[in-house]
């Protein structure tokens, strides 16, 4: 899935206002936590497609809302979930 100009610059300005709304949430922390629990995740959201799991470096905001989508959940319920994972 290739990106324009325009939604790559829309996903960095969402991280940034994420990042400012929502401040002790980081989402540098987040991706990291991310790239930990991923396999698990997958296993408990096996409709989880790989491609709606897969990000790149800034598109992370992109990637949680995907993931929001298929499971029908909020994007703040998955970053919280992630934060929150044992």
């Amino acid at each position: 899935m290739e990106n324009t100009n325009d939604e790559h610059d829309n996903n960095r300005k969402q991280e940034q206002e994420y990042r400012a709304q929502n401040g002790p949430l980081n989402l540098d922390d987040l991706q990291k936590k991310w790239n930990e629990i991923q396999k698990e995740y997958r296993k408990k959201y096996p409709s989880l497609t790989s491609e709606d799991v897969d990000y790149r470096s800034g598109e992370f905001t992109l990637m949680t809302e995907r993931v929001a989508k298929r499971t029908n959940r909020s994007q703040e319920e998955i970053q919280k979930e992630i934060k929150n994972w044992d």
